[in-house]
């Protein structure tokens, strides 16, 4: 004589008649990769770079430990699960998790202009100086400075990519400086296209850029100037 089959309580039907959309929902989605959380604390895990978490029948996934993630572990914590962000499928964003990373972005960006800003350095003392030609010689010009602005000069560096303007024009490099001499020497790469001009020009300072402070003070540019009428 056959068993009598046994009949599932009213709760067990509800459930699985949820359960089984659910599932197929999830499967989806994309199938699930998980791995093992970067830490846990007090069970729970803890995401490490690039994890996040999901719900084992979820259609979302979590970058944090929002209310619905913490929800989820109370109530069954073998159905969260961690994984790869590159392994999420077709599962979408929690929420509240954009809603919490947008609040901290905002957060970070309101406390970034409440810093105060650094004042830029006033300009060094002398900072002009009044140069001559000295001589053009394969395309290297050569501009001295007066006797009185060598100490000045001996503290000055030339950086890289230090212009020499013509009329607005980059007509060359700066490339060195001589204090040797009693009239300090700058020395100058003219640009092959440029047209030499031969007439007074003058060297303008500035503090060094921080990642190349050799010196207190650097070469700005170096620019032809107008004659006076």
């Amino acid at each position: 004589m056959p068993l009598p089959k046994r009949q599932l309580s009213p709760l067990i039907r509800k459930y699985l008649s949820v359960s089984r959309p659910a599932q197929a929902a999830a499967r989806g989605l994309g199938e699930l990769k998980p791995v093992e959380p970067a830490a846990r604390r007090d069970g729970a895990p803890l995401l490490g770079d690039d994890q996040v978490y999901v719900m084992k029948y979820g259609t979302d996934f979590h970058t944090a430990w929002c209310q619905v993630v913490a929800d989820n572990w109370d109530r069954g914590p073998r159905g969260l699960l961690v994984t790869l962000f590159v392994d999420v499928g077709a599962r979408t964003r929690c929420t509240e998790c954009n809603r919490h990373a947008k609040a901290a972005r905002a957060s970070a960006a309101q406390e970034y202009h409440l810093q105060p800003r650094p004042t830029p350095d006033p300009a060094p003392p002398d900072a002009v100086i009044p140069l001559k030609v000295m001589g053009l010689a394969h395309g290297i010009l050569f501009l001295a400075a007066g006797q009185e602005y060598r100490e000045r000069l001996k503290e000055t560096a030339v950086e890289r990519a230090t212009p020499l303007y013509v009329d607005g024009r980059r007509d060359g490099m700066v490339v060195r400086l001589d204090c040797a001499r009693d009239e300090p020497l700058l020395v100058v790469q003219m640009d092959p296209r440029a047209t030499f001009r031969n007439g007074p020009y003058q060297v303008r300072l500035r503090h060094p850029l921080r990642r190349s402070a050799t010196k207190p003070y650097a070469v700005e540019c170096v620019e032809s100037v107008e004659p006076a009428p």
